[in-house]
């Protein structure tokens, strides 16, 4: 008897702790002009620590993880993880990056005509413990530290022969604080509401930085039903830097328009706008898993922000694909694919832009 009880303890404990667990995963394969052919795969866990309340996500612990390997020899690992409380909120971005590159110098007038191929190396840990404050409000702690240098570069080029700052093995460390507002659901796909953030942070000799500088964002986005399955959303981006920095931490305009590559247009700062419309328009079965979106994105480089241009910006325009990793939640697997000035872009990521 104390057997079967056993037996059935073991099978109820099991059962509960299954029903608790979400995992999901998805390989892919691709291509884009600044890859090559590329193949990888997407993961997610959740552990529910306890059961969702009125819509709140409720207490968990979660890790994505996106792993790529390229036609050119670029590797990519991402780790994800997150705990979700009631009040206190902790996550971290880790990056394990071999990537074969192209440099084209910095600023806003950058030509394709001066590519140089490099490839370098890159570990990465970016963290944030965030408390509430409520009324939509919190206060989040920042880290930042990583590990970077060129494994490859060619012989006698720019990026050998100027003293470009960071092209020697270098550390950097960085620690800061934000403050946001967020009136959406906090989910990976928000619906409606509004965010805004303004976020520092300062890297500095006493944290184990080979480079002393400031970092200062300034991030706003909204979010617009136009319908019962679709939506707009908006995006207003600026990122200035000040003091040395090595060229790596530069404001990349490649991660916020998606016609071209990161190192296309490099510099200390970055405004950015960029504007999506969502649409998931299927119900039932395998199709609503799917979406698409359209977007327009424009923005600009500078040495510092008095040197922002009213004329100078670079635009990015184009469509994509949407497939739910977990379409009750639309963590969702993109595929984008934009066209610029003389560039087109394809990109596989998970999650939203923005």
């Amino acid at each position: 008897m104390k057997h079967i009880l056993l037996i059935l303890f073991v099978v109820m404990a099991a059962n509960a702790l299954i029903a608790q667990i979400t995992f999901t995963g998805y390989p892919f394969i691709a291509y884009s002009g600044e890859t090559g052919l590329m193949g990888g795969g997407f993961s997610y866990f959740r552990y529910q620590l306890e059961e969702p309340i009125l819509n709140q996500g409720g207490k968990s612990i979660s890790l994505l993880n996106n792993t790529m390997y390229t036609q050119k020899h670029q590797f990519l690992l991402v780790l994800l993880p997150q705990y979700r409380g009631e009040d206190w909120d902790l996550s971290a971005t880790m990056i394990f990056q071999d990537w074969p590159d192209t440099f084209y110098g910095t600023g806003n007038a950058t030509s394709a005509n001066d590519a140089e191929a490099f490839t370098s190396r890159l570990y990465a840990v970016e963290s944030k413990l965030s408390r509430s404050l409520g009324r939509n409000l919190d206060l989040s702690l920042r880290l930042s530290q990583g590990r970077h240098s060129v494994r490859k570069s060619v012989m006698g080029g720019f990026m050998q022969s100027s003293d470009l700052p960071g092209f020697e093995a270098t550390t950097y460390s960085g620690a800061g604080y934000a403050i946001g507002f967020d009136s959406t659901d906090r989910s990976y796909y928000p619906t409606s509401g509004y965010k805004l953030e303004l976020a520092q942070l300062f890297f500095l000799d006493a944290l184990g930085s080979d480079y002393d500088y400031t970092e200062s964002r300034y991030d706003f986005r909204a979010y617009l039903p136009t319908g019962a399955k679709s939506l707009i959303a908006l995006q207003s981006d600026l990122v200035t830097h000040t003091g040395a920095m090595p060229y790596f931490n530069y404001a990349e305009l490649g991660s916020r328009l998606r016609a071209y590559g990161s190192k296309r247009f490099i510099d200390k700062v970055r405004v950015a706008q960029r504007a999506e419309h969502r649409i998931f328009p299927f119900e039932g079965g395998f199709s609503r898993r799917l979406g698409f979106v359209l977007f327009a994105e424009t923005g600009q480089v500078a040495p510092a922000l008095r040197d922002i241009s009213l004329k100078d910006w670079h635009y990015s325009v184009g469509g994509g694909l949407r497939f739910s990793i977990l379409p009750d939640e639309k963590l969702n697997l993109r595929m984008d694919i934009g066209f610029g000035d003389d560039s087109v872009n394809f990109i596989v990521n998970a999650r939203e832009v923005f």
